[in-house]
């Protein structure tokens, strides 16, 4: 069951209205990437995982919400990661570099739990009212000992 989570065709086919690309992985897994404009005060989805997550941004002056969301029966597990360099505190416009924020997702279901690193980045342009988001994600299977790898297709 979770590897028809990870199907890359359904995550295209469920992000296509908003932009998203998705693809399969070599060994299984699947990956998410969009970018956006986003007016200021304005919620929208930047990444849909059918059946797994879905992550939305609402930029307002100098504050970013973002909205995680499960989307599987079972209960799942969200984190933030800590980021090497932040600028914390800092208005976007002091800041040198995009705003970057890194979330896992977790979801222990049989017959594996499947993990997934998420991205976001987002630079203002306070001139035009506008927030530019870039958001990706990768999931795969994972066991005990880490990710756990499919053999790639023959061929």
């Amino acid at each position: 069951m979770s590897a028809k989570l990870l199907d890359p065709a359904a995550a295209t086919e469920a992000g296509a209205l908003h932009g998203q690309v998705a693809s399969g992985l070599v060994g299984g897994g699947l990956s998410l990437s969009c970018h956006k404009l986003v007016e200021d005060g304005a919620r929208t989805l930047v990444l849909l995982a059918p059946g797994l997550f879905r992550l939305d941004v609402r930029p307002v002056e100098d504050t970013l919400q973002v909205m995680t969301r499960s989307l599987h029966a079972e209960e799942a597990r969200w984190g933030t990661e800590q980021a090497p360099v932040t600028d914390y505190g800092k208005r976007a416009e002091d800041t040198p570099e995009p705003y970057r924020l890194e979330f896992t997702f977790y979801l222990d279901i049989e017959p594996h739990p499947i993990m997934a690193r998420i991205m976001l980045n987002s630079t203002v342009d306070k001139d035009r009212g506008l927030t530019h988001f870039v958001a990706q994600a990768v999931a795969r299977e994972v066991t005990a000992g880490g990710v756990r790898w499919q053999s790639p297709p023959p061929g």
